[in-house]
């Protein structure tokens, strides 16, 4: 599966995109379509392709925008995004081990998803409401 999600430096963007919604899928994240125009011009609003926090009377909440691709969020809690880094660095361990450049030393700046941390911050007032 890793392969698949890997692609390679020529991919188109949405090929890539795609690599990156089936990790955020694999880490259960769920899905959301901007069904109503009020939310698809929240998600617009959005930093796109990076994950993002929002911190909700104490509850953290990571989202991942890409309107270009889907008109879609993935939104995630805590476990979430450290079943999504654990396969990104699985993912760049193998495919550092394909081309033969594995050593003892990996780095974690992950495949494109914001790596160790986030892109921003949003507030209240961005958070999508997909009840």
């Amino acid at each position: 599966m890793a392969l698949v999600l890997l692609g390679c430096a020529t991919t188109s963007p949405k090929e890539k995109d795609f690599g990156a919604e089936e990790l955020l899928v694999s880490a259960d994240f769920t899905y959301k379509v901007a069904d109503t125009a009020e939310k698809l011009a929240k998600l617009n609003r959005l930093p796109q392709r990076k994950l993002l926090r929002h911190v909700r009377q104490g509850k953290v909440t990571y989202l991942y925008v890409d309107v270009a691709y889907c008109n879609c969020v993935y939104i995630g809690d805590e476990a979430a995004l450290e079943r999504l880094r654990r396969l990104e660095y699985d993912a760049k361990i193998l495919k550092k081990q394909e081309e033969g450049l594995w050593s003892a030393r990996i780095d974690r700046e992950g495949l494109g998803l914001g790596g160790s941390g986030y892109a921003a911050d949003i507030g209240d007032d961005d958070f999508p409401d997909f009840d």
